[in-house]
């Protein structure tokens, strides 16, 4: 009998694991190293700096360097380094998968082909997975071609991030599915939800992570942030359906629970969710 989900997609961060579990570890030790290399602060300041660079945009590739300017007046290439090297030496030892990832990955990998869908340098993205030995579920053995296919699809230019499509549909060229038999696990309402659901995927929300209590009314207040430098969505969707296509079609806490969801949907549970039709 044929599933009815062709395809899971993954969100990675605050997904497969929680970034906030080692994070502070992580930037403390950085800044302290930045310090004794020479950048003129002192620790609480220094780490508050860095917080609010962060905010702006958490996957950039030059927190250390836009940290060690504002204090030095400079890029100094000896201070920066010493951040960057102590950031990634604690981020190795301290990452680690959210919990129940790897035995809900082991089951849905022996049922369904699984990607990741993610925001953020594709190197770095992809480091991450490998660190937590999760990459071997998001690949599949081509007999013809006689190579192992990946899939991995993650990008920091602002056109092609989630909640434009592009990943998503790489995804589907290279996998060959129906969106709607395709289902995505995230845990934002304007990047996962409402860009998964426009194309006309089945919705999964894990409340875990830095977003667990992210209101769909804030994520709204994001999105009109958003369209003010990306007015692409807005020109084919109203505020109405935009804020319509942020509401999941199901709700989990936990990893632990998806499996119960994909099996609901499997059984031929609908969704209580409101529906829009896809648009590209």
């Amino acid at each position: 009998m044929k599933n009815k989900i062709a395809c899971i997609h993954f969100d990675l961060d605050s997904v497969l694991y929680v970034p906030a579990d080692f994070l502070e570890t992580a930037l403390q030790m950085s800044v302290n190293a930045m310090i004794q290399a020479g950048l003129r602060a002192e620790q609480k300041t220094a780490l508050s700096r860095l917080l609010e660079i962060r905010s702006l945009d958490s996957n950039a590739k030059d927190h250390f360097n836009q940290l060690c300017l504002h204090f030095n007046g400079e890029h100094d290439p000896i201070i920066i380094a010493a951040g960057v090297e102590k950031y990634w030496d604690c981020k190795i030892s301290l990452m680690t998968s959210a919990p129940e990832a790897n035995p809900i990955l082991n089951r849905l990998y022996s049922k369904y082909p699984l990607t990741i869908i993610t925001n953020g340098p594709p190197i770095e993205q992809a480091g991450k997975i490998i660190r937590l030995n999760l990459n071997h579920f998001f690949s599949r053995y081509d007999n013809e071609m006689n190579l192992r296919k990946h899939y991995f699809y993650a990008s920091d230019e602002s056109k092609k991030r989630k909640p434009y499509p592009d990943l998503w549909l790489q995804a589907q060229k290279d996998m060959g599915f129906d969106f709607s038999r395709a289902v995505m696990v995230g845990d934002r309402y304007l990047q996962d939800i409402f860009g998964a659901k426009r194309l006309g995927m089945i919705t999964v929300k894990v409340n875990q992570g830095a977003h667990a209590d992210e209101a769909i009314d804030d994520a709204f207040k994001a999105y009109q942030l958003f369209i003010a430098r990306h007015p692409f969505f807005s020109k084919k969707h109203s505020p109405e359906q935009v804020r319509s296509m942020m509401i999941p079609d199901y709700t989990i806490s936990h990893l632990k629970e998806l499996e119960s969801v994909v099996d609901g949907i499997e059984a031929g549970f609908t969704s209580k969710s409101i529906k829009i039709p896809p648009a590209l």
